[in-house]
């Protein structure tokens, strides 16, 4: 089958969103009665994602349940050292998957946009399988049957916590500990950003308690680099531009950067977020050529009251506040990486 998208109805804003006590319930019920499930997250997955999906997939099979998890992106090599990794399967450049009929609940986490499933969207909307999300970012939209959403929580991970604190039989496994703190630690900046509030700390407590390490999280998500991502961001970092007295810096990546230092797009992760450090920078963006897709892949970050989302939005991307991305098709890497720049102006002045 191709990917039909444009045969599918635009999805609207969810105009209400669900009260959270009452959807948690709801859910994690639900849960428990299903058999066969389906996990599936956005394409190019950060920690919160896979770390979220990774905990839901530990805390279901724990529960006896038939659980497949599905990525249609490579993990960055910074979070392959997380338990269940080897479980999942991956859907690279494929367009003709069908979701089997078998699926009695497909659980949709850390998006909540169904464009952002690309491939997977058309089978997942059309499935008659009973349909969750469970996500933090802002304007969730109108395609599912149940939604458990949050948009003050720092990270889906906070969402999940709190989700499966609901069944008071659950084993507090490592596993499932150490998969909710890297989704939490990493969608929080290291528990830096604005919505690392008391709550995320008492419920990161809560887990070093039931077994997550976390001097050993920390150095397998950010002191570990192979080499040839390093030699990658030290090619990103000769060729910064700065932009605005130093507000702006951008980091461009072309392919041939790529094969010159043997590296993927999932090698990039942390890139951005390394900007921030520069002195009198308030917002960075990695701007990245991925030829395989024909697409310019665009990651912003941000500080305070600067919204990386906002820049985003201008161009059909989201995210937070001080997180955020888009990308473009068949586009001018040039022109696009101007556009993005005269923008910005509008956001830092």
């Amino acid at each position: 089958m191709e990917l039909q998208t444009n045969t599918i109805k635009e999805i609207k804003r969810l105009k209400i969103i669900p009260e959270f006590e009452k959807s948690a319930f709801t859910i994690i019920n639900h849960l428990q009665n299903s058999k066969n499930l389906l996990l599936v997250t956005h394409t190019n997955p950060d920690g919160d994602a896979i770390g979220s999906c990774l905990a839901l997939y530990h805390y279901l099979t724990q529960k006896n349940k038939n659980v497949t998890f599905i990525l249609q992106s490579p993990i960055p090599t910074n979070l392959q050292f997380l338990n269940g990794i080897d479980k999942i399967h991956f859907l690279l450049n494929q367009n003709n998957f069908k979701i089997s009929p078998d699926f009695d609940t497909i659980v949709v986490l850390d998006l909540n946009d169904i464009s952002r499933l690309k491939t997977l969207r058309d089978e997942i909307e059309l499935s008659k399988a009973t349909k969750i999300v469970i996500d933090h970012h802002q304007e969730p939209k109108d395609f599912a049957d149940y939604y458990l959403i949050d948009t003050t929580a720092s990270s889906t991970g906070e969402i999940l916590f709190k989700l499966l604190r609901k069944d008071s039989s659950i084993n507090w496994t490592k596993e499932i500990c150490e998969s909710l703190y890297v989704a939490i630690m990493t969608d929080t900046g290291n528990f830096r950003f604005e919505r690392t509030d008391g709550e995320v700390h008492r419920i990161v407590a809560e887990l070093i308690d039931y077994g997550a390490d976390p001097v050993k999280l920390y150095n397998e998500v950010y002191n570990k680099i192979p080499f040839n991502a390093a030699k990658l961001m030290g090619l990103g970092y000769s060729k910064l531009e700065s932009y605005y007295g130093g507000k702006l810096v951008v980091m461009p990546i072309r392919h041939k950067d790529f094969l010159e230092t043997n590296t993927q797009e999932e090698d990039t992760e942390g890139f951005v977020e390394s900007l921030l450090s520069i002195d009198g920078v308030v917002m960075s963006i990695l701007i990245m050529e991925v030829v395989e897709r024909n697409e310019i892949r665009v990651s912003i970050r941000s500080k305070g009251d600067y919204s990386a989302r906002n820049l985003a939005l201008n161009f059909g991307g989201g995210g937070h506040i001080n997180a955020a991305g888009c990308r473009f098709q068949n586009a001018d890497f040039e022109v696009t990486k101007q556009k993005l720049v005269d923008k910005a102006s509008e956001i830092l002045y």
